[in-house]
């Protein structure tokens, strides 16, 4: 969901949290999502916040991108990755020379994607066929600079949901977070007590996979980043989480 437009500065460090030397290269990161702001925040490089429709837009998609997609088992138009670079590329139009970061995350199940739940119905639903089953999160990520995409990637993470009774499932609901989470549920907040294992990047089910997030920063020329593996253990320790088995969860 688009948050509303905003283009600000973030400061690029969480509390308690000493980031290395900074990059003199301006970076955006073209997402309102809160968790990927945290998640970009605790690397330790500052950077800036541009918001807009681009994942709702369908302007022509340069061949060498199409070409540059990694394999999605679904429609191209639903594809994370292509979403992602759809929403640097819109944000490239309105922040200048700058390097770009763009993210987007789909839930799936049984060959189909669950968005956002319409209403509370839908997410007791959602939540039903999710229940004692493992379902896949894919998220995809995209820098790019001076309009050109460098670094296309589509991260897949197995996610195992325990068995849930009726009861707990309008337990959950009624919190109000599963309404604004894609597959009704979030990993980062109450949803987290729902999930049984990761199989793959833990934070790429958050919405931003941090391995992955720096191979393609430093890519671009952003140097001074964190280590990625120490800021997801910072992350959750912010949350007050307990890490998941390591392996087969990863930051």
């Amino acid at each position: 969901m688009i948050e509303g437009d905003m283009h600000d500065v973030t400061s690029a460090t969480a509390e308690n949290y000493t980031p290395p030397s900074t990059t003199n290269t301006r970076l955006v990161l073209a997402s309102g999502s809160p968790r990927r702001r945290e998640l970009l925040a605790l690397l330790g490089v500052p950077f800036e916040i541009c918001v807009t429709d681009g994942e709702e837009r369908d302007d022509p998609v340069p061949p060498e991108v199409l070409a540059a997609l990694p394999a999605f088992p679904l429609d191209r138009i639903n594809h994370p990755t292509l979403l992602a670079w759809r929403k640097t590329d819109a944000a490239a139009k309105e922040s200048g020379n700058a390097v770009l970061l763009g993210a987007d995350t789909t839930v799936v199940i049984d060959n189909k994607i669950l968005n956002k739940p319409r209403d509370t119905a839908d997410a007791r639903r959602m939540l039903r066929q999710l229940a004692g089953r493992t379902h896949t999160v894919y998220t995809g990520v995209c820098v790019a600079a001076e309009a050109a995409a460098l670094y296309l990637t589509l991260t897949a993470s197995q996610v195992e949901i325990a068995p849930l009774r009726d009861d707990e499932i309008a337990a959950y609901v009624a919190t109000g977070e599963p309404l604004d989470k894609a597959g009704a549920y979030g990993i980062q907040g109450l949803g987290g007590k729902l999930v049984r294992m990761v199989y793959g990047s833990y934070t790429a089910v958050v919405g931003l996979p941090l391995v992955e997030t720096v191979a393609g920063l430093r890519a671009a020329g952003i140097q001074g980043l964190n280590d990625p593996e120490e800021a997801y253990r910072h992350w959750l320790k912010m949350q007050e989480k307990e890490p998941l088995p390591c392996p087969p969860t990863q930051p």
